[in-house]
């Protein structure tokens, strides 16, 4: 790409029942300063006034459909093959980008041609604060993911290491990232700029995600070969331990719940919150698996 040309951004917006906030959505991508971007909508089959929407803002969309999915990153998926960019965002339906001119405040500058990967910030809208990533290292993505509105990934990322995994029903941008990082060809970049206002209002601890911790813990121990109480992995033993209590399979939940108490940052937090999750089973008040 030559130094002086402008990459083409594709935004996907992936909504469901979204009509309260994917106006606001849309109207902080087309007001954008900044010219080469297309706006994507992936609607999973909405039955409130998300179509309307939708229709009202045609000659600014340039691909939508509206059908069932398979969960958010079947759909996020179909966004990536219908994108034309060079670049690709994902905004939630109830996210708005930071300022009109934070597309042009990133793209326009030089020195992005052999960058593949590149994040910044978001503001919580309902905490009214900062999230405070910061720039990461592997150990440090592992532990704590870059959240979803602050990165841009440029498309040929998804072309050699493939699209989302729906294996993940909730956290496949988690595992996407440490793919991402775990290939050091691709050049990753910080910058601190608040990119979105973020929407933190949906995160539950009573949903997790059935595979993950697992499928990365093998990765961890068996390619990485970390140690097995590395504090990075804290998250890891306490989750697929949950998950394998919750299935009967205790020998294998005693052998990871415990990893959680004796290493990391949150040792005594673990400890409690498995208190938490045991008299939520005692109570047979349910916790979700996908």
């Amino acid at each position: 790409m030559p130094a002086n040309s402008s990459p083409l951004i594709s935004i996907i917006i992936v909504v469901y029942n979204g009509s309260a906030t994917l106006q606001a959505a849309i109207d902080s991508v087309l007001g954008q300063s900044y010219e080469r971007k297309e706006l994507l909508i992936i609607d999973g089959g909405s039955r409130d006034g998300t179509s309307g929407i939708i229709q009202r803002n045609d000659q600014g969309i340039a691909y939508t459909v509206s059908e069932k999915d398979n969960g958010i990153y079947h759909a996020m998926n179909k966004g990536i093959a219908a994108a034309k960019g060079d670049w690709i965002y994902f905004l939630g339906a109830d996210d708005v980008l930071f300022t009109p001119t934070v597309l042009a405040d990133i793209f326009l500058q030089n020195g992005l041609e052999h960058v593949d990967f590149l994040y910044g910030e978001v503001a919580y809208t309902n905490e009214k604060k900062q999230y405070l990533g910061g720039e990461k290292n592997y150990v440090q993505l592992v532990d704590a993911n870059i959240c979803h509105q602050a990165i841009f990934f440029r498309k040929e990322i998804f072309e050699k290491l493939g699209p989302y995994n729906t294996r993940y029903a909730i956290v496949s941008d988690h595992a996407k990232n440490i793919e991402i990082y775990r290939d050091e060809s691709l050049k990753k970049n910080y910058l601190p700029t608040i990119i979105a206002l973020f929407n933190n209002s949906g995160a539950s601890s009573d949903t997790i995600d059935k595979h993950f911790h697992g499928d990365m813990l093998d990765i961890f121990l068996g390619k990485d070969r970390v140690s097995w109480f590395a504090p990075q992995l804290q998250q890891y033993h306490f989750y697929y331990g949950i998950v394998n209590l919750l299935a009967g399979k205790l020998p294998t939940a005693i052998k990871h719940i415990p990893a959680s108490w004796l290493s990391g940052r949150r040792k005594i937090f673990y400890f409690f919150f498995t208190g938490k999750f045991v008299m939520r089973i005692l109570s047979r008040r349910k916790i979700k698996l996908k």
